[in-house]
Parts: structure tokens; C-alpha cells; sequence
């Protein structure tokens, strides 16, 4: 039996070039498996956060956008599910 999952997939990718490949390369995946991709994290029911761990901005920026999803997410009751790669 295949595992087909469904849902909405927002990701956000930081960082290098690098990470906007794997970024669509996950997105492809996912839709290929029956996900909706979505523009925005406040239409996605999974927010994908593809950042860098070795460049302080992006890792900064990273935190900055976690804990606002985050935050977000706790005064709206949301069911929204936070993925951090990189």
C-alpha cells in the first residue's frame, strides 16, 4: 500500500543556492505525493523552513521567521506543522 499523503506544503528557503534546489526538490516531491503547494504559510496546514546552518544571516533570519510561525501558531490554535531542514 502507498502512502499518499495529502495536505497543504508552504516552504521557505534561506541561505545559499544550494538550498532553493533542495527547497524544489522537496516541493516536488511532495506534489508528486498528492500535496498542495501554497504561497503563503498562513494557507499551509506544513511550513518547510530549508535554512543554513553555517551562515549567520540566514541562521538569524531563520530564527526570526521560526518564532514568528511559531508564535503565530499559538495564538491562532492552528494545526500548522513546522519542519526546520538545512
Amino acid at each position: 500500500m502507498k502512502n499518499n499523503p495529502s495536505g497543504k506544503l508552504h516552504i521557505i528557503s534561506l541561505g545559499c543556492s544550494k538550498n532553493l534546489i533542495d527547497s524544489e526538490v522537496m516541493g516536488g516531491q511532495a506534489a508528486a505525493s498528492g500535496m498542495a503547494l501554497v504561497g503563503s504559510p498562513e494557507q499551509a496546514d506544513i511550513v518547510i523552513i530549508n535554512t543554513c546552518g553555517f551562515i549567520l544571516p540566514a541562521k538569524e533570519e531563520a530564527l526570526e521567521i521560526i518564532l514568528t510561525l511559531a508564535e503565530g501558531k499559538k495564538k491562532s490554535g492552528r494545526d500548522l506543522k513546522l519542519i526546520v531542514a538545512g
